[in-house]
């Protein structure tokens, strides 16, 4: 089994990376918060996870793509729910592996319901199976270092009527470039100002 793979990206759209390595161009599923990061003729190494999914009456190969083999681990355990497929999972996080666990651990239903195609009996679901295994994982505790600040302007988003799973996109975009050490109000302004 290939266990990552390296190549020159040649195209994304919502869901898929095309990545030409040598004379073949795979197409590999890749989850949402990663795919922000990709661009079309970046040259990178993405670490791979190999499902066989029912569809219908056949099985189909896919391949999902990621950044490190700490996200993949990850997924392994969020698709490790029952009713979370792969394609499912890989639609949903769209905030990254240390938000969402954090999420979990902490037993916020609300940033679980929203993010795309996770309901409030799925959101149940994920905290009653990955609560315990969050709490005590590397995940979770990468996800504690975020600064007073970006959680406050998180908040503040989310009383302006921003999903939560958008906010927490938003918030990591601004701190990325930013720094963590700026201010809540000055996240939130700029935050908004990315999102147009």
């Amino acid at each position: 089994m290939l266990e990552s793979i390296r190549g020159k990206v040649t195209g994304t759209d919502q869901t898929y990376i095309l990545l030409e390595t040598g004379p073949v161009t795979v197409r590999l599923l890749a989850p949402g918060y990663f795919l922000r990061h990709v661009s079309s003729g970046d040259e990178s190494q993405f670490f791979l996870l190999f499902q066989i999914v029912n569809e219908g009456n056949k099985g189909v190969p896919l391949a999902v793509a990621f950044p490190s083999t700490s996200d993949r681990e990850f997924f392994k355990k969020f698709i490790s729910v029952s009713g979370v497929g792969v394609r499912a999972a890989a639609k949903a996080m769209v905030i990254p592996p240390s938000e969402l666990a954090s999420a979990i651990a902490a037993g916020d239903i609300k940033v679980l319901k929203s993010l795309p195609g996770i309901g409030n009996s799925r959101a149940k679901q994920i905290v009653a199976k990955l609560q315990d295994v969050m709490s005590k994982s590397s995940f979770a505790s990468s996800a504690a270092a975020v600064s007073d600040n970006a959680r406050d302007a998180r908040a503040i988003l989310e009383q302006l009527g921003i999903p939560s799973s958008e906010a927490v996109s938003l918030v990591n975009a601004v701190t990325e470039k930013a720094g963590q050490e700026v201010s809540a109000s000055d996240l939130v302004r700029s935050a908004m100002k990315l999102r147009g």
